[in-house]
């Protein structure tokens, strides 16, 4: 995933080596194959850094170390390419993350119960929506996806001055739909959009391609995995 972001949006990322720690904390450990923030850790220091090797050898799975945003906003930004013309884009969706337990480096998640979400796509205009768009559309030709990013203000990501923490392509959702300022009507028109463009764009995979047989193995591997738990009104690691 690395090879596809360009540089000036990558955050640092190397694999979980107990002999190899960070320069600088806090950081984020995650697993290679994650899915709703579950087995994600943020450590504050080497001996929190040293301990997280007891859970790496519970799970046997891949970990990453990656460094955190100076930036204090997190974005979610869903994109479904045309299915028609792939360089673009038929679907488009900004929400920002807020947490009311923690300012900075927070871990947020749909079981988090401090984690909210705010649609703001329509804060931009079109041209401007076109604008953000050109920013994604040559990071990886993912037919859909999320990209989870960290700016300074909304404005930061149209200035293209944000830093990349994840790119969702596990069947993503847009996190639209859990908005609090967006009505059910429209939630339900965003979904039928939603799915009608999936449907097209899964026609459009060739029949030959070959993939790998990653949801396997984040089954084998999900029901052992140390997850992350959000007591009511709390935000931890």
């Amino acid at each position: 995933m690395d090879s596809v972001i360009p540089a000036r949006f990558r955050l640092r990322q190397t694999y979980y080596d107990p002999d190899k720690p960070p320069q600088h904390y806090p950081v984020f450990i995650k697993p290679e194959w994650g899915q709703n923030s579950n087995g994600i850790a943020r450590v504050h220091n080497e001996k929190e850094y040293q301990a997280f090797q007891k859970d790496i050898d519970v799970t046997g799975m891949p970990f990453i170390v990656q460094d955190a945003a100076t930036e204090k906003k997190e974005f979610e930004i869903y994109y479904l390419r045309s299915p028609d013309n792939s360089d673009n884009c038929a679907f488009l969706s900004i929400t920002e993350v807020t947490n009311t337990c923690r300012n900075h480096h927070p871990i947020n998640s749909i079981h988090n119960s401090c984690t909210g979400y705010r649609d703001i796509t329509q804060t931009f205009s079109s041209n401007e929506l076109q604008a953000i768009w050109f920013s994604l559309r040559n990071i990886g030709r993912f037919r859909m996806a999320r990209v989870g990013l960290k700016a300074a203000d909304p404005r930061g990501i149209l200035r293209e001055e944000f830093h990349i923490v994840e790119i969702n392509l596990f069947l993503p959702m847009p996190l639209v739909l859990l908005t609090k300022n967006v009505g059910l009507f429209e939630k339900n028109m965003i979904m039928k959009k939603v799915m009608s463009l999936a449907a097209r764009l899964a026609k459009t995979i060739p029949e030959k391609e070959s993939g790998k047989t990653i949801f396997l193995q984040k089954f084998i591997v999900d029901p052992i995995m140390p997850h992350q738990i959000i007591p009511q009104g709390k935000e931890t690691q």
